[in-house]
């Protein structure tokens, strides 16, 4: 099946300004996410960026990097807007991939596209929480699943009777449903979490969730994070 990956890439996050381009012993976090997703069986990889920092340092290691729009509010905005650039067609299938996680590996990549093929909506992945401290960490996104994805949360009470997961930062669509996705206003649980796929949930749109083949590693959020890193060797 063919499948694109873009990997959107602000330069102003709120908790790590700059994280993208952090280097990761000889190369920034940015280049091995994007090496990672070269190695899947992805047609290409493409960034998605509103800073010309990013761009620059991404343009020293591949031809495939555009300036979109500022007014963008999240990656999945990013990556719709970067399928009008390209002018791909609405059944194009397209994965966004989170540029902070340097340690999720090509294997996970194919997985979710080889599972989500026939869906609609939006499917991502989970992968067990490694330690019952995260249920309270803000920054681990939580999936809570019962019958189904029943939604995503930031902290968890740890009496908690429905199975709890980490959510991972990758996400399966077509390009009709990025563009749907772009057509509807911010959710209020999309604002108030900071969670973009919330605005599929909310908007009663399909979400899909399968647990990783492989440990996808940490998402990098902070400098403690970087001191974390353990799995990536491009």
């Amino acid at each position: 099946m063919d499948f694109y990956v873009v990997i959107p890439a602000r330069y102003d996050s709120s908790r790590f300004p700059g994280k993208v381009l952090t280097k990761i012993s000889d190369k920034s976090m940015l280049e091995h996410v994007f090496l990672n997703a070269k190695k899947s069986n992805a047609k290409d990889v493409y960034i998605a960026t509103d800073s010309e920092k990013v761009y620059e340092v991404a343009k020293n290691f591949t031809d495939n990097v555009y300036i979109t729009s500022k007014k963008n509010n999240n990656g999945t905005e990013r990556t719709a807007e970067l399928a009008k650039i390209l002018e791909w067609e609405e059944s194009v299938m397209v994965i966004n991939l989170q540029a902070d996680m340097p340690e999720l590996t090509a294997d996970n990549i194919d997985f979710l596209a080889n599972k989500s093929i026939n869906n609609k909506g939006l499917s991502t992945l989970y992968y067990p929480l490694s330690n019952p401290d995260l249920n309270l960490d803000k920054n681990t996104v939580k999936i809570i699943i019962r019958d189904g994805v029943e939604g995503f949360c930031r902290v968890v009470n740890n009496d908690s009777d429905v199975e709890i997961y980490k959510h991972i930062g990758i996400y399966f669509y077509s390009v009709k449903d990025l563009y749907l996705y772009k057509s509807l206003p911010q959710s209020n649980n999309e604002i108030s979490l900071s969670l973009e796929q919330y605005r599929f949930l909310d908007n009663k749109l399909k979400i899909s969730a399968y647990c990783a083949v492989s440990d996808p590693g940490i998402s990098v959020d902070s400098l403690d994070n970087l001191n974390e890193l353990k799995g990536v060797n491009n």
